[in-house]
């Protein structure tokens, strides 16, 4: 548990994302989950998949869960479909990933950095300042895809789909552009990871361990300068009410997986299982895109609110990133695999020297 006085750069360590990502997730899905029936009439279907969820039960990300359901039951006749357990009904991710391990669920959507342990190549994607925007994580991730969906078929699951929660940014009641801007500053953490000393020796910040749902409260109170978010979360949270800046600098992507147990995959049959990969997909695909489409409208009502948006200096930018890879690099090779992260700053480069407007 992290305490008061500790650097908010804990999560620079891939572990350290996820509980960021749990308290995110956690303040945002305060509605208890239930259990979907499948929409279908009659008998269960032959192969039932027990899914996991932490999307809440009536928000628009279950909606396309839903029908992703039913599309599966009508291109099989009935022979495959899903039982969906939505928000935190089987408890938080880590919860659901125990209950995955010992066949209590058979699929489940996670957040990449509740993966990282069967997944190490999923910390390279949260590192800080790392990605500028979607196009680069998307040329990214089609070009290693194969290689993470065959690291989790090692650990015995199939990867059927790549959904997100998308950007975090900080926001915050004083303007935050650069990390000089941050010392001195009470900064949201909520952390049960280790982090980069040096970042918290270079830094000077003061994070403040507070539980997601009591974080509105902090803000109300003046116990907090700086949080972090993605803006979808931060109106859903109602944080934004209570901040007054945002920073237009993607601190890191969060993305995900929805992982099926292997041996329950295998005992469909083999035209099914391709159908299931193709429903899956497609709905997967249409949950990204509304999930980034519900961030840029929440960005928008946020600045509508009041809130200004700080645009930090090229400059300002590049201290964040040499202090991210500073740390980055110093971490144990055992648990942040180096040679993926050279392959995905080789992928950048290269997206970055044929695009017409390189970052």
């Amino acid at each position: 548990m992290s305490r008061n006085g500790r650097s908010i750069v804990r999560w620079f360590k891939g572990k350290a994302l996820l509980p960021c990502l749990f308290s995110v997730l956690t303040g945002c899905f305060a509605v208890m989950g239930s259990v979907w029936p499948s929409p279908a009439l009659g008998a269960k279907p032959e192969h039932e998949i027990k899914l996991a969820t932490m999307a809440p039960e009536n928000s628009s990300l279950m909606k396309i869960f839903h029908e992703m359901n039913e599309e599966l039951l009508k291109e099989t006749g009935g022979k495959v479909g899903f039982k969906m357990y939505a928000g935190f009904v089987l408890g938080d991710e880590e919860d659901v990933l125990r209950k995955l391990r010992v066949g209590m669920v058979h699929a489940a959507a996670f957040t990449a950095a509740a993966l990282t342990d069967l997944s190490p190549d999923l910390r390279v994607f949260q590192v800080p300042f790392l990605f500028a925007d979607y196009k680069e994580v998307d040329f990214v991730l089609d070009r290693m895809e194969s290689d993470l969906k065959k690291g989790f078929e090692k650990k015995g699951f199939y990867v059927l789909g790549w959904p997100e929660l998308g950007f975090l940014y900080f926001m915050s009641t004083t303007p935050i552009s650069s990390l000089e801007d941050l010392k001195g500053k009470r900064v949201w953490a909520k952390a049960n990871a280790p982090m980069l000393e040096g970042l918290i020796r270079k830094t000077g910040v003061s994070a403040v361990a507070i539980n997601a749902p009591d974080v509105l409260v902090a803000l109300q109170t003046n116990l907090l300068d700086v949080v972090y978010n993605s803006p979808y979360y931060a109106v859903v949270t109602q944080w934004y009410t209570q901040f007054k800046y945002v920073t237009d600098l993607p601190l890191s992507y969060i993305g995900g997986a929805l992982i099926l147990d292997k041996k329950v995959l295998d005992k469909i049959p083999a035209p099914l299982r391709e159908t299931l990969r193709k429903v899956c997909d497609k709905h997967l695909r249409r949950l990204t895109e509304r999930t980034r489409k519900d961030n840029a409208e929440s960005l928008q009502v946020i600045l509508k609110r009041g809130v200004t948006q700080i645009t930090p200096k090229a400059a300002e930018v590049e201290e964040f990133k040499r202090v991210g890879d500073e740390a980055v690099m110093a971490l144990d090779p055992k648990y942040f695999p180096k040679d993926t992260f050279q392959k995905v700053k080789v992928w950048l480069s290269q997206y970055r020297t044929a695009s017409p407007n390189p970052k």
